[in-house]
């Protein structure tokens, strides 16, 4: 009895330090980042450092991140150490948007009510769009197509405010919308370069 006693006692003490050294190692495993960079965003969406608009964008990248990691682990047991440093490279370039998007002051006082302007909106497609042609990740000509698009919002929200002083709240989400669905066709052109390879 008192061996099984022992025993027992003796798998527990192992069990309990198998995350201990797992932490040690360096690595967080999804559950763990999910769980921290959640809270960061929540405690951002709180205290008015993140709009909802920001959040459910962090969150739909962090999906992408957890998607891809159940791509690498159903194609080999476990994940390999280049997947893993991929999976903490996406990891910290998020912790990194998070920490950005929490210090941008577009939600304190003085800000357009959490609403990015088209000042600020340009500043970052363009951000984007210029990373996306220094990577080679975007041609020339994809980068003119998406510019071309983004100067027919600006000049359709130049239009919304010829009619009156600032914006409805119909054209503000007019104008997230195409905003979005440009961000989107931004990301999907910076990512289809590698079929052009």
């Amino acid at each position: 009895m008192k061996k099984v006693a022992l025993m027992i006692a003796g798998l527990g003490i192992a069990a309990a330090t198998v995350p201990a050294a797992t932490a040690q190692g360096g690595w967080q495993n999804i559950n763990q980042r999910q769980a921290q960079l959640d809270q960061r965003i929540d405690q951002g969406v709180r205290n008015g450092q993140l709009t909802r608009a920001e959040a459910v964008r962090l969150r739909a990248e962090f999906r992408g991140i957890a998607d891809l990691e159940n791509r690498y682990r159903r194609s080999a047991p476990g994940l390999t150490l280049a997947e893993r440093r991929d999976l903490d490279r996406r990891f910290d370039s998020l912790s990194r948007k998070i920490r950005w998007e929490r210090q941008d002051g577009q939600n304190r006082p003085g800000a357009d009510n959490g609403w990015w302007n088209i000042n600020q909106r340009q500043a970052q497609l363009d951000r984007r769009i210029d990373q996306g042609v220094r990577s080679g990740q975007l041609t020339r000509a994809e980068a003119a197509r998406l510019r071309a698009e983004f100067r027919g919002i600006a000049a359709l929200e130049a239009r919304y405010r010829q009619s009156r002083p600032g914006l409805t709240m119909a054209e503000r989400a007019d104008l997230d919308r195409r905003f979005d669905v440009l961000a989107r066709k931004i990301r999907w052109e910076r990512r289809d370069w590698q079929n052009r390879r």
